[in-house]
């Protein structure tokens, strides 16, 4: 591994890059490094880079012997959350074909939602591997924070087994404490095409659904799964649009082509109409099938699935996601719910305990616990000419579920609420003095902020 060492007068750094779609989490940074044979303090912090009162966009990890940048970036398809490259890898032209670690994360456990915990995060490696496939990069899921039984379901099982076959590590962290999922469970890879059918078919079917399931005859695979969501009334019918489904037999599929290459795969009871899925071959789903021989029963589809031509982009202009998040890292108060941009969900933090938030709550942005003045600070995030729409996400009505919650984790504090905005111009933030809700938070397209907190 050809590091950039870069000499100072105390100290030799080893440099890194990482990129991330999620706020920079200390948890995920370590493990990568671990992985590349380098060991951080789990408490070491991630510091944003402010030069001359502005905002980078760039955080920063230092220790004695390691230094990694890390940036925000867009994928372009369904990308993982984290990349970890040397220190001297130019990555502006998008290219991710030279990750030394490549990682998603999430808090959802097998209780709360296996197809989302397993089924859906096998689709972010696929992808990586389709766009890279003589990549050498360690392919990570990690779990954070995220307690699992003693016995999966057999859902779950199923779909670890899967990731094991598609070389992909798996890992638990609770109290910092990392558990590999392979050991723990026993998870061993599917050996033979016979032996996941087998064990797919054996799962217990859930009245009233579509089951997957699986025959083989001869070099073809059939495999049933409903594709669209809804009956024949709703908007969905007959559309590709079930997600679940999407990442499992595009999951199915992969494995099938590995351990026989070239093998026949037929799609059956999908629910889609031919018409609809003409239109919509830009689904990402379809990048899942990417040189792999399979067709649609009944349905004449021509593939000519093409790859994107980048993997990301740098997020290079301040945003809405990167203000909520430099407010977060450099406020002083204790932050007991985050949701950046729409990332991982998380849950509210009580003094004692934890609530799950459902995953069609309303919930805002960030919510801050002053201890000192006994006050919960809800915040909401918008571009500027989103305010109006922030205004209203605020609202006692729209968050009603959500500060019922609050409410009951701390009775004796008082709520209130403010905006945190990108807004082209910091100077310019007096004009919105008489906002229902105050700007408690602005970043401009220059990096310059003013914390009102």
């Amino acid at each position: 591994m050809n590091n950039i060492n870069i000499n100072t007068k105390m100290h030799t750094y080893s440099k890194y890059q990482i990129l991330t779609e999620e706020t920079p989490n200390i948890d995920e940074i370590h493990h990568m490094l671990l992985q590349v044979g380098k060991n951080i303090p789990i408490d070491t912090k991630i510091i944003p880079i402010i030069k001359e009162g502005s905002f980078t966009g760039i955080w920063t990890v230092k220790t004695d012997d390691i230094l990694v940048d890390i940036k925000l970036f867009k994928g372009t398809t369904s990308s993982v959350d984290y990349m970890l490259f040397d220190g001297d890898i130019d990555l502006t032209n998008g290219d991710a074909g030279k990750a030394l670690v490549v990682l998603e994360s999430t808090k959802t456990n097998d209780k709360q939602s296996r197809n989302t915990a397993v089924m859906q995060r096998i689709s972010k490696f696929i992808v990586f591997k389709k766009m890279y496939p003589n990549s050498n990069a360690k392919l990570i899921m990690f779990y954070l924070e995220s307690k699992w039984k003693d016995n999966l379901t057999d859902t779950a099982m199923f779909g670890f087994k899967m990731m094991t076959l598609l070389g992909i590590e798996l890992y638990s962290v609770v109290n910092k404490k990392i558990i590999d999922l392979k050991l723990k469970y026993n998870i061993t890879p599917f050996r033979t095409d016979d032996e996941l059918i087998n064990f797919k078919n054996n799962i217990k079917v859930k009245k009233g659904n579509v089951s997957v399931r699986i025959t083989k005859e001869n070099n073809v695979y059939k495999i049933t799964g409903k594709l669209d969501k809804g009956d024949e009334n709703s908007p969905y019918y007959g559309k590709l649009s079930h997600d679940p489904n999407k990442g499992m037999l595009g999951a199915i599929m992969n494995c099938f082509e590995k351990l026989n290459p070239g093998s026949k795969k037929i799609l059956t009871t999908h629910g889609l109409n031919e018409d609809s899925l003409k239109k919509c071959k830009n689904n990402k789903f379809f990048i899942l099938l990417y040189d792999i021989n399979f067709e649609f029963h009944d349905i004449t589809f021509t593939n000519t699935i093409k790859l994107p031509d980048k993997y990301f982009k740098i997020e290079s202009e301040m945003t809405e996601k990167l203000a909520t998040i430099l407010c977060d890292e450099i406020s002083s108060y204790n932050t007991i719910f985050s949701n950046h941009g729409g990332c991982a969900l998380t849950n509210i933090k009580g003094v004692d305990r934890c609530v799950d938030v459902g995953r069609k709550m309303p919930r805002p942005d960030i919510v801050f616990e002053n201890s000192k003045e006994k006050e919960i600070v809800i915040i909401e995030g918008k571009i500027e000419k989103e305010l109006k729409k922030g205004i209203k996400q605020l609202s006692d009505e729209h968050l009603k579920d959500f500060i019922t919650i609050l409410k009951k984790l701390y009775p004796l504090h008082n709520i209130k609420k403010g905006l945190c905005i990108t807004i082209r111009d910091v100077n310019d933030i007096k004009k919105y003095d008489t906002l229902e809700y105050p700007i408690l938070f602005a970043l401009d397209n220059n990096g310059k902020f003013i914390n009102l907190l």
